[in-house]
Protein backbone atom coordinates (compact mmCIF):
# COMPACT_ATOMS: atom_id res chain seq x y z
CA UNK A 1 0.00 0.00 0.00
CA UNK A 2 2.98 2.42 0.84
CA UNK A 3 4.90 1.22 -2.58
CA UNK A 4 1.67 2.03 -4.10
CA UNK A 5 1.11 5.83 -2.54
CA UNK A 6 5.19 6.30 -3.15
CA UNK A 7 4.43 5.76 -7.00
CA UNK A 8 1.19 7.68 -7.53
CA UNK A 9 2.95 10.97 -5.14
CA UNK A 10 5.96 10.46 -7.99
CA UNK A 11 4.04 10.37 -10.76
CA UNK A 12 2.01 13.40 -9.28
CA UNK A 13 5.57 15.58 -9.01
CA UNK A 14 6.14 14.41 -12.78
CA UNK A 15 3.19 16.36 -14.24
CA UNK A 16 3.81 18.84 -11.69
CA UNK A 17 7.15 19.96 -12.99
CA UNK A 18 5.67 19.05 -17.13
CA UNK A 19 2.40 21.59 -15.87
CA UNK A 20 5.33 24.17 -14.96
CA UNK A 21 7.24 23.72 -18.24
CA UNK A 22 4.62 23.70 -20.67
CA UNK A 23 3.26 27.19 -21.21
CA UNK A 24 0.76 27.88 -23.84
CA UNK A 25 -0.75 31.12 -25.18
CA UNK A 26 -3.83 30.46 -26.14
CA UNK A 27 -4.38 34.35 -26.53
CA UNK A 28 -4.90 36.13 -30.13
CA UNK A 29 -1.19 36.90 -32.32
CA UNK A 30 -2.14 40.73 -32.10
CA UNK A 31 -2.70 40.35 -28.46
CA UNK A 32 0.35 38.59 -27.13
CA UNK A 33 2.66 40.51 -25.34
CA UNK A 34 6.41 39.63 -26.46
CA UNK A 35 8.70 38.53 -23.72
CA UNK A 36 12.30 39.69 -23.72
CA UNK A 37 15.27 38.18 -22.39
CA UNK A 38 18.30 39.37 -21.14
CA UNK A 39 20.28 36.81 -19.89
CA UNK A 40 23.29 37.81 -22.83
CA UNK A 41 24.15 40.69 -20.40
CA UNK A 42 25.29 38.24 -17.59
CA UNK A 43 26.70 36.38 -20.11
CA UNK A 44 31.34 36.48 -19.12
CA UNK A 45 31.25 36.33 -23.12
CA UNK A 46 30.00 39.60 -23.23
CA UNK A 47 30.71 41.05 -20.22
CA UNK A 48 34.69 40.81 -20.42
CA UNK A 49 35.27 42.03 -24.56
CA UNK A 50 32.59 45.32 -23.25
CA UNK A 51 35.15 45.74 -20.41
CA UNK A 52 38.39 45.33 -22.63
CA UNK A 53 36.45 48.06 -25.36
CA UNK A 54 35.78 50.32 -22.51
CA UNK A 55 38.85 49.86 -20.96
CA UNK A 56 41.21 50.74 -24.31
CA UNK A 57 38.42 53.66 -25.14
CA UNK A 58 39.17 55.49 -21.87
CA UNK A 59 43.13 54.89 -22.77
CA UNK A 60 42.76 56.60 -25.75
CA UNK A 61 41.45 59.11 -24.42
CA UNK A 62 43.32 59.88 -21.46
CA UNK A 63 46.34 59.44 -24.18
CA UNK A 64 44.93 62.09 -26.32
CA UNK A 65 44.15 64.28 -23.49
CA UNK A 66 48.22 63.92 -22.87
CA UNK A 67 49.16 65.15 -26.24
CA UNK A 68 46.95 67.92 -25.98
CA UNK A 69 48.18 68.94 -23.26
CA UNK A 70 51.83 68.12 -23.97
CA UNK A 71 51.79 70.24 -27.74
CA UNK A 72 49.64 73.57 -25.94
CA UNK A 73 52.95 73.63 -23.23
CA UNK A 74 55.24 73.53 -26.12
CA UNK A 75 53.52 75.82 -28.31
CA UNK A 76 53.69 78.60 -24.92
CA UNK A 77 57.18 77.86 -24.60
CA UNK A 78 57.82 78.19 -28.26
CA UNK A 79 55.67 81.87 -28.41
CA UNK A 80 57.91 82.51 -24.99
CA UNK A 81 60.75 81.97 -26.62
CA UNK A 82 60.06 84.11 -29.83
CA UNK A 83 58.76 86.62 -27.37
CA UNK A 84 62.08 86.57 -25.62
CA UNK A 85 64.25 86.69 -29.42
CA UNK A 86 62.08 89.52 -29.87
CA UNK A 87 63.27 91.56 -27.31
CA UNK A 88 66.73 91.10 -27.14
CA UNK A 89 66.68 91.30 -31.05
CA UNK A 90 68.10 95.11 -31.00
CA UNK A 91 70.69 93.76 -28.33
CA UNK A 92 71.64 91.11 -30.81
CA UNK A 93 72.16 93.53 -33.32
CA UNK A 94 74.55 95.74 -30.92
CA UNK A 95 76.38 92.91 -30.51
CA UNK A 96 76.86 91.95 -33.90
CA UNK A 97 77.78 95.49 -34.84
CA UNK A 98 80.08 95.44 -31.90
CA UNK A 99 82.03 92.34 -33.79
CA UNK A 100 82.37 93.63 -37.19
CA UNK A 101 83.76 96.85 -35.64
CA UNK A 102 85.92 95.38 -33.62
CA UNK A 103 87.23 92.41 -36.37
CA UNK A 104 87.68 96.19 -38.47
CA UNK A 105 90.17 97.36 -35.76
CA UNK A 106 91.90 94.06 -35.38
CA UNK A 107 92.71 94.33 -38.85
CA UNK A 108 94.27 97.58 -38.28
CA UNK A 109 96.13 97.02 -36.06
CA UNK A 110 97.80 93.45 -37.58
CA UNK A 111 98.37 96.01 -40.47
CA UNK A 112 100.23 98.21 -37.81
CA UNK A 113 102.26 95.41 -36.15
CA UNK A 114 103.07 94.26 -39.57
CA UNK A 115 104.21 97.55 -40.83
CA UNK A 116 105.85 97.64 -37.62
CA UNK A 117 108.13 94.39 -38.03
CA UNK A 118 108.61 95.16 -41.96
CA UNK A 119 109.79 98.56 -40.98
CA UNK A 120 112.41 97.19 -37.99
CA UNK A 121 112.93 94.79 -40.93
CA UNK A 122 114.30 96.92 -43.75
CA UNK A 123 116.19 99.45 -41.51
CA UNK A 124 118.31 96.26 -40.27
CA UNK A 125 118.36 95.11 -43.95
CA UNK A 126 119.52 99.02 -44.82
CA UNK A 127 122.28 99.00 -42.14
CA UNK A 128 124.01 95.66 -43.03
CA UNK A 129 123.81 96.61 -46.05
CA UNK A 130 125.43 99.67 -45.98
CA UNK A 131 128.05 98.93 -43.18
CA UNK A 132 129.92 96.66 -45.76
CA UNK A 133 129.74 98.57 -48.54
CA UNK A 134 133.38 98.76 -49.89
CA UNK A 135 134.92 102.45 -50.54
CA UNK A 136 134.56 101.82 -54.31
CA UNK A 137 131.31 100.09 -55.24
CA UNK A 138 127.87 101.75 -55.13
CA UNK A 139 124.33 99.77 -55.24
CA UNK A 140 122.18 101.09 -58.18
CA UNK A 141 118.99 99.28 -57.26
CA UNK A 142 117.09 96.74 -54.76
CA UNK A 143 114.72 94.57 -55.86
CA UNK A 144 112.51 92.20 -53.30
CA UNK A 145 111.64 89.10 -55.45
CA UNK A 146 109.70 87.82 -52.85
CA UNK A 147 109.36 87.57 -49.03
CA UNK A 148 113.01 86.33 -48.22
CA UNK A 149 114.99 86.92 -51.69
CA UNK A 150 116.54 90.30 -52.65
CA UNK A 151 118.27 90.90 -55.67
CA UNK A 152 121.15 94.25 -55.90
CA UNK A 153 122.35 95.52 -58.85
CA UNK A 154 125.58 97.74 -58.14
CA UNK A 155 128.59 98.64 -59.79
CA UNK A 156 132.33 98.92 -58.70
CA UNK A 157 135.71 100.29 -60.22
CA UNK A 158 137.90 97.27 -58.18
CA UNK A 159 136.64 93.56 -59.64
CA UNK A 160 138.06 92.39 -56.33
CA UNK A 161 135.78 94.23 -54.24
CA UNK A 162 132.66 92.18 -55.66
CA UNK A 163 133.95 88.91 -53.80
CA UNK A 164 135.00 91.02 -50.84
CA UNK A 165 131.37 92.12 -50.31
CA UNK A 166 129.61 88.96 -50.93
CA UNK A 167 131.92 87.45 -47.71
CA UNK A 168 131.16 90.13 -45.53
CA UNK A 169 127.34 90.46 -46.74
CA UNK A 170 126.66 86.98 -45.95
CA UNK A 171 128.38 87.50 -42.61
CA UNK A 172 125.28 89.95 -41.39
CA UNK A 173 122.59 89.08 -38.89
CA UNK A 174 119.80 89.76 -41.80
CA UNK A 175 121.33 87.63 -44.60
CA UNK A 176 121.17 83.71 -44.60
CA UNK A 177 122.83 83.76 -47.99
CA UNK A 178 124.71 85.45 -51.07
CA UNK A 179 124.58 83.89 -54.55
CA UNK A 180 126.26 85.75 -57.49
CA UNK A 181 124.20 86.18 -60.73
CA UNK A 182 126.34 87.98 -63.14
CA UNK A 183 129.05 90.35 -63.64
CA UNK A 184 130.11 92.40 -66.84
CA UNK A 185 132.07 95.44 -67.62
CA UNK A 186 131.36 98.62 -68.07
CA UNK A 187 132.93 102.47 -69.12
CA UNK A 188 132.03 105.28 -65.85
CA UNK A 189 133.28 108.47 -66.09
CA UNK A 190 135.83 106.71 -69.19
CA UNK A 191 137.16 104.48 -66.74
CA UNK A 192 136.23 101.06 -66.87
CA UNK A 193 134.03 99.70 -64.27
CA UNK A 194 132.58 95.83 -63.47
CA UNK A 195 128.65 95.82 -62.88
CA UNK A 196 126.97 92.71 -60.91
CA UNK A 197 123.84 91.45 -59.72
CA UNK A 198 123.66 89.54 -56.84
CA UNK A 199 120.83 87.38 -54.79
CA UNK A 200 120.43 87.69 -51.16
CA UNK A 201 118.71 85.20 -49.37
CA UNK A 202 117.64 86.90 -46.03
CA UNK A 203 116.93 85.49 -42.70
CA UNK A 204 113.18 84.23 -42.36
CA UNK A 205 112.87 85.56 -38.55
CA UNK A 206 114.32 88.96 -39.19
CA UNK A 207 112.78 92.07 -37.40
CA UNK A 208 111.00 89.25 -35.30
CA UNK A 209 113.04 89.92 -32.11
CA UNK A 210 112.07 92.21 -29.13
Amino acid sequence: MATKKKKDEAKSAVATRKSLCISINLLPREYRKPVKDFSWITDRRVIWPTIAIIAVIVSVVMLFSFVEETLSSLAQEVERVEAEVQREHPLLAKITDLEQKQGVINTKINALKSIQVSKKRWVILFENVSSVLPPNMWLTSLNQLSDNDLEMRGTTFDFSEVAEYMVKLEKQVSVEKVSLVNISTSRVDGEEAYVFTIKVLLKQDLGMEG
